[in-house]
């Protein structure tokens, strides 16, 4: 059986056998590309105000979880735990889009020939459809919130998957520094 380090190699192989690279290569060679690598204070900037973004956003999510769970925010509504939370998801965002596109377009080999980067994404994706669904399973069940305990295992159970997958982004994340290109 291969270990995860030959599916890797394996995936990098693979990787590098397609037009990404070809196009990581196109992008090195654009003037912002080159202007954030030509200036070592770029990267550590972006990937700083990307770090800070995860923070909020993760912390953010993390209390809404926290509040579905029971764990945090018992004296607020689910309703106003959301109100207060969910502009700095939305703001979070929107910072770690334009920094993850920045961190490609400063080192676009690095990002776009690692497998680390695609299994990231693939878990972002997948992310996004069960937070979409789960989401739309709270707000069927918000108006008896407070007041029912019904089909509550289901919701704590998505909130609780929601952390998981966010801690795997994360550690996905990290470990794009460390995998071999």
């Amino acid at each position: 059986m291969p270990s995860i380090g030959d599916l890797l190699y394996a995936f990098t192989e693979w990787l590098r056998g397609t037009q990404l690279t070809e196009l990581s290569l196109g992008i090195s060679n654009t003037s912002l590309s080159i202007w954030i690598g030509s200036h070592f204070w770029a990267i550590p900037i972006i990937q700083t105000l990307h770090i800070l973004a995860i923070a909020a956003a993760f912390g953010s999510v993390l209390m809404i979880n926290l509040r579905i769970l029971g764990v945090t925010g018992g004296t607020r509504t689910l309703t106003d735990t959301a109100r207060r939370y969910l502009p700095w998801i939305w703001v979070a965002l929107a910072v770690l889009v334009l920094t993850g596109i920045g961190m490609v377009i400063g080192e676009p080999v690095r990002e776009l020939i690692n497998p680390v980067f695609w299994i990231k994404m693939g878990l972002i994706v997948f992310m996004i459809l069960v937070s979409l669904a789960f989401q739309a399973s709270v707000r069927a069940r918000i108006a008896t919130w407070e007041v029912s305990h019904d089909g509550r295992v289901a919701v704590r159970v998505g909130a609780a998957a929601i952390i998981v997958l966010w801690c795997m982004i994360m550690v996905a994340g990290r470990w794009i520094a460390y995998a071999p290109v």
